[in-house]
């Protein structure tokens, strides 16, 4: 088709110079004729490329031609046509995603790279109190004023969520979820967690309502077992009462760990408002287990384990400092439990040292080591790494959850690192925030 333009356009040239030169002939003047026709092609050809020109904005009616102009609009006239049909189709799709978007439970908001809020749907209005009128367009944060979630916004870092009250609703808890869209936009996600925290809620209050109520016939069973233990019984009578008390001792100690674990759960009291010296409170910890020999529950003696400890003198910790405390006797005790290696006492290593972030404290022993697919799961309640060694060893399986729940108050997680045969490793950073050497903050002096 180009090909056939080309010629009528060449052609059409041709057929006027040749009448123009036949003109000039006749009046023995052919190199004017010529020099005339050419003139009138392009007079011609200048025509059609002006109504070309008001066709292509719209100030006219598409040229009709068989050349290279009638070509060329034909051409756009096509593409003009195809176009339309896929921003049509587009627009459908765009309308069919704005619906789902629109129909979703979960609030769903879309900001620039200022912060400025360009779109969000019908849930963002229901759980955050948005009005379409007036709102689009404002800064997120303007909206959104919880300290937390301006924080969270403005760090940039989005690889956790994080629940807050609802800012124009009351007794509504939502969960907020940042993610990069494009190259400067973020997508920010809004559900309703509610009903989940009140379940939450449900089952703390259970678990530290049982808890209590077991305390009372714990008492009472092993008032009587301490009796029977003073009395005259035969050996077999004897073996059973021990054995017993044994089984009371632990379930005291469960009982207990899990009026920890709730209240560690439950507490809300933000990062804490005293600051206390760390290293006695890692002297204490230590001091009370360098005399801890865990007992089998047959009755078996674990070798003595030697404890290494390296702290500075000079660090305060803005936080909790019986939870942290609590962290340090776990961790420790795990330790000594489960760093025996072949008979041989467990080498208990604890240090202490600074870091880009804050403080780092590490406990780490020498023993068999744990098998990777269980690091992900040891701080979850009553996981058990292997069924065998822990009837043997004993515990109550909550002891890593109590270490996650109060460094979750302290904003540092948990890291576990372990390789079987050589050992394990448990360690967190206390942020530089949370830090201070005698009075002064660490986050402003060059480590």
């Amino acid at each position: 088709m180009q090909q056939i333009a080309w010629q009528r356009e060449f052609l059409r040239i041709v057929l006027i110079v040749a009448l123009a030169t036949a003109a000039g002939m006749s009046f023995e003047q052919p190199f004017l004729g010529a020099f005339v026709g050419l003139i009138v092609s392009q007079i011609l050809m200048l025509r059609r490329l002006n109504e070309l020109f008001r066709w292509s904005n719209n100030q006219g009616p598409a040229p009709q031609d068989s050349g290279l102009v009638g070509y060329s609009a034909d051409i756009l006239i096509r593409r003009e046509r195809d176009l339309n049909k896929k921003i049509t189709r587009q627009r459908k799709q765009l309308k069919r995603i704005a619906e789902g978007i629109e129909s979703l439970q979960d609030g769903v908001l879309i900001v620039d790279q200022m912060g400025c809020m360009t779109a969000f749907n019908r849930a963002s209005c229901h759980l955050l109190g948005l009005r379409v009128d007036t709102d689009k367009g404002q800064h997120i944060t303007n909206l959104i004023r919880a300290p937390r979630f301006v924080k969270y916004f403005n760090k940039g870092d989005y690889s956790e969520v994080i629940e807050l009250e609802s800012p124009q609703r009351l007794n509504l808890i939502v969960q907020v979820q940042v993610t990069q869209f494009g190259i400067d936009q973020k997508v920010i996600i809004v559900r309703d967690v509610t009903e989940r925290q009140r379940v939450e809620q449900m089952r703390q209050n259970f678990i530290g309502d049982v808890s209590h109520e077991l305390r009372t016939p714990l008492t009472v069973i092993n008032g009587y077992l301490e009796m029977l233990d003073d009395a005259d019984l035969n050996p077999g009578i004897t073996r059973a009462v021990c054995q017993m008390s044994e089984q009371t001792e632990r379930m005291k100690s469960l009982v207990n760990d899990l009026l920890h674990l709730s209240k560690l759960e439950s507490n809300n009291a933000g990062i804490g408002n005293d600051w206390f010296e760390f290293q006695p409170l890692c002297a204490v910890s230590v001091d009370q287990l360098r005399a801890y020999t865990p007992v089998s529950l047959t009755g078996e003696k674990f070798p003595e384990a030697n404890i290494h400890c390296d702290c500075a003198s000079d660090i305060e910790i803005l936080g909790f400092a019986d939870e942290i405390s609590s962290v340090l006797s776990n961790l420790i005790t795990n330790a000594i439990k489960y760093g025996c290696k072949e008979g041989l006492g467990a080498q208990v290593n604890i240090s202490i040292k600074r870091t880009t972030q804050g403080i780092e404290v590490a406990v780490s022993d020498q023993g068999n080591g744990i098998a990777p697919n269980h690091l992900s799961r040891l701080t979850e309640r009553f996981y058990r790494v292997d069924e065998s060694r822990e009837s043997t060893v004993g515990g109550s399986g909550l002891g890593l959850a109590i270490v996650r729940h109060a460094l979750e108050h302290h904003d540092a997680p948990l890291k576990i690192e372990s390789t079987l045969g050589k050992g394990s490793r448990f360690s967190f950073i206390i942020p530089a925030e949370r830090i201070r050497i005698k009075g002064e903050n660490l986050a402003d002096l060059a480590l």
